[in-house]
């Protein structure tokens, strides 16, 4: 019988696992936002945790959202909302540029944290966020429904049967449109007002949007070791149409992806208005995952083809809400002790380091290893990388070959 993971001590008491009664962490939202609306399901009717108080700058907004979920407080200011000895835990729902500070903030006042993805805007923000979350001793995660979305789940399993054989290839196609829900011009505002003032570095499709199928990538295939990117913009806003490749760890697996806006097509979905379906092939089969935001592929949400035929599965939950509920329903487990915290601060910074990696293959038109931007010195770590990796592949040869006795081509000349 594997270990018990230790109980997290809470203001509200703590959780027995073998107990019959469980004592609801008390959730304090910041930030009641568009997204908020996919982090509230998670928690209604959940047992080990409640929203407790909310939190936005807007008062009209935290007294709407207030009365929706049921809360017991809510606030426009949250350092009042993390002053608050009631609230055990927290979910940041805010605009990037906000998630250090705020993250810090709560980290000092001893909360648990769930961060919305993208963990934050570069390395050096995103190691003192771990820092302060250690210093404090807190349940620190970074919430990505990707890592949580149900036909990813069962494909990563799939894979790691060996149903597929030994995976090659994943591809990615994301499409993104006109429809959807609607989104408040505020919610626009702020995403361009950022990757405006960090020189158009930070893509609202490559680096936001992106976050989730880097998530994927690296739920499915594992860690990445290079990666190389293409990233145009139609009207100097959307970055798209953009192809971005890379290459797994340690594995001759390869991935691509690929980026399309289309201001004309309407894409069918009850959220953000684009779309994106996978294909893992191995060595012995294919899966595909049809759709993840939208609901541009009819049939099964996922399939898989070998030399046996196709086999569907058509009872997995795809709506795109479901990873976000798996995703607040593992930060409310990891507070009571009974699973780890997904994406834990190291995997959401490896993950904004393959994203940074892109952009900086884009800006700079080179292949970029993502340790390379850890590195002091990265041009000279990407050189001695590439010298290394050529002396490694080069054919060794024996010492009569390297001295001319012996080897060449002669022995592959006709005989008379």
């Amino acid at each position: 019988m594997p270990a018990r993971r230790p109980c997290v001590r809470l203001r509200t008491g703590t959780y027995s696992i073998r107990g019959t009664i469980m004592n609801q962490v008390n959730i304090g939202i910041i930030g009641c936002g568009r997204i908020a609306d996919l982090h509230y399901p998670g928690y209604r009717n959940n047992r080990d945790a409640r929203i407790y108080a909310v939190c936005d700058a807007n008062e009209e907004t935290a007294l709407r959202r207030k009365k929706e979920w049921k809360a017991v407080k809510h606030y426009t200011d949250y350092h009042a909302l993390l002053a608050d000895p009631s609230v055990d835990a927290v979910e940041i729902l805010t605009p990037h540029a906000l998630h250090e500070p705020m993250t810090i903030d709560a980290a000092r006042a001893k909360k648990h944290i769930a961060l919305q993805k993208p963990m934050t805007v570069d390395l050096a923000s995103a190691d003192r966020m771990i820092e302060a979350a250690a210093e404090a001793g807190i349940i620190f995660r970074v919430t990505d429904n990707y890592a949580f979305y149900p036909p990813i789940l069962l494909a990563r399993t799939m894979i790691e049967n060996g149903e597929i054989g030994d995976p090659e290839t994943l591809s990615i196609m994301m499409a993104s449109g006109s429809g959807g829900w609607a989104v408040p011009p505020s919610a626009w505002e702020w995403r361009l007002r950022e990757n405006r003032d960090r020189g158009g570095m930070r893509g609202l499709q490559t680096f936001d949007h992106g976050h989730h199928l880097w998530t994927a990538a690296c739920t499915l295939l594992g860690p990445v070791e290079r990666v190389t990117a293409w990233i145009d913009s139609l009207d100097g806003v959307i970055d798209s149409p953009a192809v971005m490749m890379w290459k797994h760890a340690g594995k001759k697996t390869y991935g691509r992806c690929t980026f399309n806006h289309a201001h004309e097509l309407k894409i069918p979905s009850k959220y953000y208005a684009n779309d994106e379906w996978m294909e893992v092939h191995g060595t012995r089969g294919i899966i595909f995952i049809r759709r993840c935001t939208g609901l541009v592929h009819g049939g099964p949400p996922l399939s898989l083809f070998t030399s046996k035929g196709w086999k569907h599965f058509t009872n997995v939950k795809s709506d795109w809400a479901e990873g976000f509920i798996g995703a607040t329903r593992n930060f409310a487990a990891a507070l009571h002790g009974k699973k780890e915290a997904r994406l834990s601060g190291a995997q959401a910074r490896e993950i904004l380091r393959f994203a940074l990696a892109m952009q900086k293959s884009s800006q700079e038109r080179t292949e970029v290893f993502p340790e390379e931007l850890d590195a002091r010195f990265p041009a000279l770590y990407h050189r001695r990388r590439i010298a290394r990796e050529r002396r490694e592949a080069a054919p060794r040869k024996g010492i009569l070959e390297r001295l001319g006795i012996s080897g060449g081509t002669a022995q592959y000349a006709a005989q008379g």
